[in-house]
């Protein structure tokens, strides 16, 4: 995939600026894949690039999966080769190799289209995913990652990405892809993840996306089925354009606004 192209106009408002992004143990993330659906990672362009927004929660034990569900937003106002994600994920904050998550995307193929795929990305640049599928504003999309292993593996080495359409009736999978390693201990709720945005109209004109019914699973396979104890952070992790950033995160939904 290509990076978006930026954005520029006589009548934009100021371009945006982007800052590096942090692991869970506060040090500066490197980048591990190329400068689309990385992982957290830093890119510092006039226009911004890399995760602007997310709610996240880092456990001392790996999850054994996670779902959430959203809607599809509406397009994004102004369409100048702009790519725009939204996703909830799991990772690991000890040795980030790729990220595994159900994905829908704004242009993501260079088709000014919206689109669902699930993705493991992108260890070494290499970026796994299934065949895209074409969604429409107002669709609800419905996200669920879980591993193959039995109850109370520490670490699996084979896991799944789901990405649904309810409204539609159609789903995209990634099976059996590897976890390179990797022990999921890290869960975002919801992600808002751009390339090549120059100004405000380049995010899609609703202004605010929500994830809902999210769940973690916990090493026994099983739903934590006590929510109000997990204790996830919101954040913004880009500033500029005037684009009125904010993210909130409770125990099963998280708000991203722009």
């Amino acid at each position: 995939m290509a990076d978006g192209a930026r954005l520029m106009d006589a009548d934009a408002p100021p371009a945006c600026a982007s800052r590096a992004h942090f692991d869970a143990q506060g040090k500066t993330a490197a980048a591990t894949g190329p400068t689309t659906k990385t992982p957290r990672a830093a890119n510092s362009l006039a226009a911004i690039n890399g995760w602007v927004e997310d709610s996240e929660l880092v456990a001392t034990s790996p999850y054994a999966g996670i779902n959430a569900s959203w809607q599809v937003p509406a397009a994004p106002a102004s369409r100048g080769g702009q790519v725009v994600y939204f996703f909830p994920g799991l990772q690991d904050s000890h040795s980030v190799q790729s990220i595994l998550q159900p994905v829908l995307g704004w242009n993501a193929f260079g088709d000014q289209a919206w689109t669902i795929a699930s993705w493991n990305c992108c260890r070494n640049g290499a970026a796994n995913y299934s065949t895209p599928r074409t969604v429409s504003s107002g669709d609800l999309i419905v996200g669920r990652v879980w591993h193959d292993c039995a109850a109370g593996a520490a670490a699996c080495g084979s896991w799944n990405v789901e990405t649904r359409d309810a409204t539609q009736n159609t789903l995209t999978t990634l099976s059996h892809t590897s976890n390179y390693g990797q022990s999921f201990n890290w869960a975002f709720g919801g992600v808002l993840e751009v390339y090549g945005v120059a100004n405000c109209q380049n995010y899609p004109a609703d202004g605010v996306i929500s994830f809902g019914n999210i769940q973690l699973l916990d090493i026994n396979k099983q739903i934590i089925s006590n929510p109000a104890s997990l204790a996830w952070s919101a954040n913004v992790l880009q500033q500029g354009c005037g684009c009125n950033y904010h993210a909130a995160a409770s125990a099963a939904a998280t708000a991203l606004s722009y």
